[in-house]
């Protein structure tokens, strides 16, 4: 797994993806700033502001961090997330050398499994960025303190850990984004291809996901508990939403990474 994983980050588009991760929440806070506020996070008219966060980001460097995990959280973690699954066994098809890591007395599955390790890994890594970043600018940008949340204020001490927490909550929430990418990469040797119809797929079930005439089929959808985390900065925290999130997960994982592995034990590599 070492060596796979020191594969990744001698890789440019590695260091690029994790670097502009950590650059987004700076931007946010220089244009902040530079708007001098902008009279709250959505242009006063709060319908692009599910969260109820947003007009609150300029109250702290903690208040900023769940701003900008609020705002990444929806699409360009998911991004991420693909390019570094769905990159994994595809990018190796694609420069020709799969078949000789295959010619290794290595199993086949023992070897996917290192690769969607290492894959997962990367995307946990850029998950951490968010919040890391956004504390660093916002406490810069606007200081540090407790946080101001819809249902009420936590002190920093109280918030922080419910921040790490919401962090992992969005991790597993790009569980299925994680899947469905590594799947891809095993049936294609162009790493764009697993990428972009990974990132396609999750426009299509967030479109799906706002649209209501779908009634109670949205509820199985894997996006449908992606703000869920509010929850836990609740007092006290609510659950009910926060489980369904995490169980909603399980069977799109299990389903995409199962067809991934069955595919490659099967697949005639070639290139």
């Amino acid at each position: 797994m070492m060596t796979e994983l020191w594969r990744q980050l001698a890789r440019r588009r590695t260091w690029v993806a994790l670097a502009g991760t950590a650059l987004v929440p700076v931007i946010i806070a220089v244009a902040i700033v530079v708007n001098d506020g902008g009279g709250g996070g959505d242009g006063g008219g709060g319908g692009g502001d599910p969260t109820g966060l947003f007009e609150l980001a300029t109250a702290s460097g903690l208040n900023f961090a769940l701003v900008s995990v609020a705002a990444m959280s929806g699409f360009l973690v998911p991004v991420v997330v693909a390019l570094f699954t769905g990159d994994a066994v595809s990018s190796e098809a694609g420069w020709g050398s799969l078949r000789y890591l295959l010619a290794r007395p290595v199993p086949r599955s023992r070897l996917l499994g290192r690769k969607l390790a290492v894959g997962v890994l990367l995307g946990l890594v850029a998950v951490a960025i968010v919040p890391l970043s956004g504390v660093i600018a916002g406490t810069i940008a606007f200081g540090w303190g407790g946080v101001q949340t819809p249902f009420g204020v936590l002190a920093a001490g109280e918030a922080i850990p419910r921040l790490v927490a919401i962090c992992a909550y969005v991790a597993w929430s790009t569980a299925w984004v994680a899947a469905v990418a590594f799947w891809l990469s095993t049936t294609t040797d162009a790493p764009v291809g697993a990428v972009a119809g990974t990132i396609v797929l999750v426009i299509v079930v967030q479109i799906l996901d706002a649209i209501s005439a779908l009634g109670s089929l949205r509820e199985w959808l894997p996006v449908h508990e992606s703000i869920a985390w509010l929850g836990l900065l609740a007092t006290p925290v609510r659950t009910t939403d926060l489980a369904r999130g995490i169980l909603l997960q399980v069977p799109y994982v299990v389903v995409f990474l199962g067809l991934a592995f069955w595919h490659f034990r099967r697949k005639d590599v070639l290139s």
